[in-house]
């Protein structure tokens, strides 16, 4: 049968479980704005009734009830969200990292502009038509000679704005590392907390809304693969590495973003490589155009200033026929125009004659320290910066009283130069999409397949933002906290515990007239 004191003992715990209730209330909206909070509930349930079947069961009809009770205090979250967050954060980190880099690129080309490497590239070229009808004006050789410099020095800026990127980017592979390393460090601490809280059978709830933040912030950075065990510890992969193991951290290192799948690090480790397909393309084209094989035509009255070796039949100015691929004698005078094969620019450079007396041949337009030409290791020949008359332009020399002299009109190896602007050089296929075109088509394509690639990383990256950030708001809509219905609960929780308290008095009410009331008749 039911206690006397029945009433009080339901009405006290309807009292405790709207005041746990209330405290709870309270702690979501006090965290209303915490990064990483998932709002809480108390979960309720009827109180064991005071009869259960058995033989010795009152014979009492009903089972009387005993009020409510909370068996567990847990987080409102969906942990499919969460993995499909986590997901997309990390490719979203990777996009973000590589559109920022693709824009520093682009800038560090700046095309089109009117001040990019193409438009100095064609002040080059123009100033070698200006030369090509006037061979002697000292104005002439003066331009050809600045737009030369000039453009060497923007292929140099353009090769020192790459350098600071790639360190710059390596720098922040490090930082990452350190960062993603002190995280790991965290959900480790975290793991033991949470383990030996949930021991006792409590939800170490702030602890796990602190842990989830964490791993969220991994995921920016790295890709994660990650599971909880029986004791609530997560285990964390990360680029390939079992990263963490309960308490046990292994440390990620700068060489672990190369095997990185998404994430930031993976962003830094395509940018480097975004840059030194930029290097490589913009290093092809400056070697190709400076020592590039291709075939030039040499014209009638050229005097070979070495033995020279023609792809057709020529004709002397003695009228001996030279077969192609003979060897043609040094100081001979061709009768007939000549094809000759020759390395690039310098090649064609050097067969032609200075102004100085006596003239000169063999003299390289273009210098390097190295082996070959690059975008950081190429200038202007310093003879010819000091001495404008050393630009070969001329094709044709005459002997004067004894003296060889050249022919100070002509050009022909000046126009020669100048015709190198439409020339057709072949390419590495591997770099752009254009392997055979002139150099101007070849900047237009390695320019073109910058932009289309950066335009899909863009894409890509704007998309993955709109992804991640439907699902951010799908997963606040289910663990974030609504003002509105915690206010709506507090109101509901508020009434509850007025109606026990209300309750308990009444009970206490009644106990008092059987205790202090009955059994005093006539007093």
């Amino acid at each position: 049968m039911a206690s006397t004191f029945h009433g009080i003992e339901t009405s006290k715990r309807a009292l405790f479980v709207n005041t746990t209730s209330m405290q709870t209330l309270s702690h979501n909206i006090a965290n209303a704005t915490t990064a990483g909070y998932t709002r809480q509930r108390v979960n309720t349930t009827e109180a064991r009734p005071i009869w259960a079947m058995g033989m010795n069961r009152s014979q009492q009809p009903g089972q009387l009830g005993t009020g409510v009770e909370y068996g567990s205090i847990t987080r409102i979250r969906d942990g499919f969200l969460d993995t499909q967050f986590r997901r997309e954060n990390q490719y979203l980190g990777s996009w973000e990292v590589l559109n920022a880099s693709m824009v520093s690129i682009q800038n560090i080309l700046n095309e089109p502009s009117g001040s990019g490497l193409s438009t100095v590239m064609d002040d080059f070229w123009n100033s070698w038509e200006t030369l090509n009808r006037d061979p002697s004006l000292l104005s002439a050789r003066v331009a050809v000679a600045g737009a030369a410099s000039n453009m060497t020095d923007t292929l140099k800026h353009i090769s020192e704005s790459l350098n600071n990127l790639t360190s710059d980017l390596t720098t922040n592979i490090d930082k990452k590392v350190m960062e993603a390393n002190n995280i790991l460090d965290n959900i480790a601490k975290l793991n033991v907390i949470i383990r030996d809280n949930e021991s006792f059978g409590d939800n170490a709830n702030d602890y796990r809304d602190q842990r989830d933040l964490l791993i969220d912030q991994l995921s920016t950075i790295v890709d994660v693969q990650y599971a909880e065990d029986a004791v609530g510890m997560v285990n964390i992969t990360a680029a390939g590495v079992a990263v963490l193991t309960g308490d046990a951290v292994t440390n990620l290192t700068a060489a672990n973003a190369a095997t990185a799948t998404a994430g930031q690090l993976e962003g830094y480790t395509k940018s480097l490589q975004e840059t030194d397909t930029i290097r490589n393309q913009l290093n092809a084209m400056v070697n190709t155009l400076a020592t590039g094989d291709i075939k030039v035509t040499l014209r009638n009255g050229y005097v070979t200033p070495q033995q020279m070796t023609a792809l057709n039949q020529v004709t002397l100015e003695d009228g001996v026929v030279i077969p192609a691929g003979q060897v043609i004698p040094a100081g001979s005078r061709v009768a007939t125009s000549m094809d000759v094969m020759v390395k690039g620019f310098n090649g064609l450079h050097e067969l032609g004659y200075t102004l100085t007396e006596p003239p000169t041949s063999g003299v390289p337009f273009f210098v390097s320290t190295g082996g070959g030409f690059t975008i950081d290791d190429i200038g202007v020949n310093q003879d010819i910066l000091k001495n404008t008359n050393n630009i070969a332009a001329s094709s044709k020399i005459e002997n004067v009283n004894g003296v060889d002299k050249v022919i100070r009109g002509n050009s022909d190896v000046a126009n020669a130069l100048a015709s190198l602007r439409d020339a057709l050089f072949s390419f590495p296929a591997s770099l752009t999409s254009l392997s055979k075109g002139s150099t101007d088509d070849y900047f237009r394509a390695l320019v073109g397949d910058l932009g289309i690639r950066a335009s899909n990383v863009e894409r890509n990256f704007e998309n993955e933002q709109d992804m991640v950030d439907n699902l951010q708001m799908q997963r606040q809509s289910v663990s974030g906290v609504s003002m509105d219905e915690e206010l709506a609960d507090m109101i509901r929780y508020q009434q509850a515990y007025n109606a026990a308290a209300r309750n308990m008095t009444t009970v206490d009410e009644m106990l008092d007239r059987v205790i202090n009331s009955m059994g005093r008749v006539g007093l």
